[in-house]
């Protein structure tokens, strides 16, 4: 069943169109356009360590073992950083900073929203870079190192782009990518906290491209919990009807204030050009009415 107007909440709507809203993007988009998500990134570690010589086969058999089990990334992650030191800067640059891969429609779509005031993206490519570019308009983003700027942007109301994990062209050496990286960036980087605070409560905060298998997800999730109390400003993921029942989507509403909007990975994702091909609309019609207004 596709994506129906009736789906989204229509608090959602009034907010986006006040702009109190802004995108978390997960690596389901970069996934789409041909990088690999989080189990193809881990077997390609694997992989890279085997061609290394620095993992022997039987372990390499272990190691693909564990990564069937999305409870298991964070872990098998830690591993494969210590096993490939310093190669591992060079297999995310290899992997994600590619020039044949190009950003899809719905990156295009997200960056030509014009009620939007940021976007925060985990993964380490440079597709919605591209997308800017391709629309006429150079974004820098910024990386989580560099939180006195995103409180300016925040500060003045100003549109940022944020690589929340790192970025692969810029800074591999950087990147989030263990279970260590991620609990020292959500508790042992005050400005990096002082932002998120601020995100969080300023604005409503739509998550795409993300499941429940992503890992940092959960941690960010559960650090959401901890840090802001019930009954905030509430927060949006557009999540497979497949992956998420009944009571899980009570327990988000409740534990994070975060509402479900139900989307079919049966149409191949088209459920969030659609949304976002709904907020365009809405926007058109908002600023036509005020022309109207203005010109009365």
């Amino acid at each position: 069943m596709s994506l129906d107007f009736e789906d989204i909440p229509t608090e959602l709507i009034e907010n986006y169109l006040d702009k109190k809203c802004g995108f978390f993007i997960g690596a389901g988009l970069s996934h789409a356009a041909g990088y690999p998500d989080w189990k193809g990134l881990l077997l390609g570690l694997i992989e890279k360590a085997e061609a290394d010589h620095s993992l022997v086969p039987k372990r390499a058999t272990e190691c693909r073992s564990l990564a069937e089990n999305s409870n298991k990334y964070l872990m098998l992650a830690e591993e494969m950083k210590d096993i490939l030191g310093v190669e591992l800067k060079t297999f995310i640059e290899d992997t994600y900073a590619r020039e044949d891969i190009d950003p899809c429609p719905t990156h295009e779509l997200l960056v030509s929203l014009r009620h939007n005031n940021f976007i925060i993206t985990t993964n380490y490519d440079q597709l919605i870079e591209k997308a800017f570019v391709k629309s006429g308009v150079f974004q820098t983003p910024y990386k989580y190192y560099e939180a006195h700027a995103i409180q300016r942007q925040l500060y003045r109301r100003e549109f940022f782009l944020l690589k929340a994990h790192g970025d692969a062209r810029t800074a591999a050496e950087n990147i989030v990518l263990t279970d260590k990286d991620y609990r020292r960036l959500l508790y042992q980087q005050p400005g990096y906290q002082s932002a998120l605070q601020s995100i969080f409560t300023m604005y409503s905060v739509i998550f795409v491209g993300c499941s429940l298998q992503d890992p940092e997800l959960n941690l960010l999730l559960n650090y959401i919990n901890v840090a802001f109390p019930r009954g905030g400003i509430p927060h949006y993921a557009l999540m497979t009807t497949e992956s998420t029942g009944i009571t899980e989507r009570n327990r988000w509403k409740k534990d994070y204030n975060m509402r479900i909007i139900p989307i079919s990975a049966g149409n191949g994702y088209k459920d969030i050009d659609t949304f976002f091909n709904i907020l365009h609309e809405k926007e058109d019609k908002a600023e036509g009415q005020s022309v109207e207004t203005t010109e009365e």
